[in-house]
């Protein structure tokens, strides 16, 4: 039904999301994350926290469904506005309610944590291969002011980033190579965050496609299972690529006993929507 009446919420997210994404799932504090697939190569390194007694918490790296929505509405304002400042508000309900999510405390505290993460973690993006090629090395966020909030079950305070400045490096990029996507249709699958980077991938491949494009099941393992077994990945894979293709109902795409074949498409959603 959106689909005919263009009721799309516009949104965007970096390119380079659309090639390499966070984790699926919680990765252990203070561990990297990489991930290479064959077109791009993400290393994201976690932040640490340091509290007034000078003790340092790692933590852990962005992750999951709510670290994805987070980054597409942090990139859609930011593009939007045309600033690199945000405005984020005092409590997680501000952003709940800005980003239409359920209300709940489960949901506040993953929120806060997912923001934190985000903020603190840097970013090294490789396009390319080991004889040429092109790294950014990059902050998402350049500054943050929070305040503290005890959380009631650990008795901690915890840091509410009320406002952030994106790096000027990432803001650049995003400008530079942003993708235009529908955030209603993101919400629509955000219970896999697999399915959301489906969704993106396919947003950024098909509608730049001059004619079909095969993909072999162990490059989609690479971009999209690492968390997964190959050997079981092929079944599994079946799920998340049906949800994203409910999202982007013009995607073509076949799959095949070697992989997904990809026709042109058009995009999803356009800026002047």
């Amino acid at each position: 039904m959106r689909e005919h009446e263009r009721a799309y919420d516009l949104g965007y997210t970096y390119s380079a999301w659309c090639l390499a994404g966070l984790p699926h799932r919680d990765h252990p504090a203070g561990e990297d994350w990489l991930i290479s697939t064959d077109y791009a190569q993400l290393l994201v390194r976690p932040g640490v926290r340091i509290r007034d007694d000078g003790t340092r918490e790692p933590l852990a790296v962005p992750s999951g469904t709510m670290a994805r929505l987070l980054l597409i509405d942090l990139q859609s304002r930011a593009l939007e506005s045309g600033s690199r400042d945000i405005e984020i508000g005092p409590n997680p309900n501000v952003l709940i309610e800005h980003m239409g999510l359920s209300r709940g405390g489960p949901v506040s505290r993953k929120l806060a944590d997912q923001l934190e993460r985000l903020c603190r973690c840097t970013l090294d993006f490789k396009i390319g291969d080991d004889r040429r090629g092109l790294i950014v090395n990059e902050r998402l966020v350049e500054a943050f002011e929070y305040s503290g909030e005890e959380d009631k079950r650990s008795k901690r305070l915890v840091p509410m980033v009320e406002r952030l400045r994106l790096s000027e490096a990432f803001f650049n990029e995003l400008q530079r190579h942003p993708i235009p996507i529908d955030r209603a249709a993101i919400k629509e699958i955000q219970s896999s965050p697999r399915a959301i980077d489906i969704y993106l991938w396919l947003a950024f491949r098909l509608h730049a496609l001059d004619g079909e494009v095969h993909v072999s099941w162990s490059a989609l393992w690479r971009q999209f299972g690492r968390e997964r077994l190959l050997r079981t990945f092929r079944a599994e894979f079946r799920e998340p690529l049906s949800l994203a293709l409910s999202a982007y109902k013009a995607a073509r795409v076949v799959v095949g006993e070697r992989g997904l074949i990809l026709l042109p498409s058009p995009p999803p959603v356009t800026r002047a929507a």
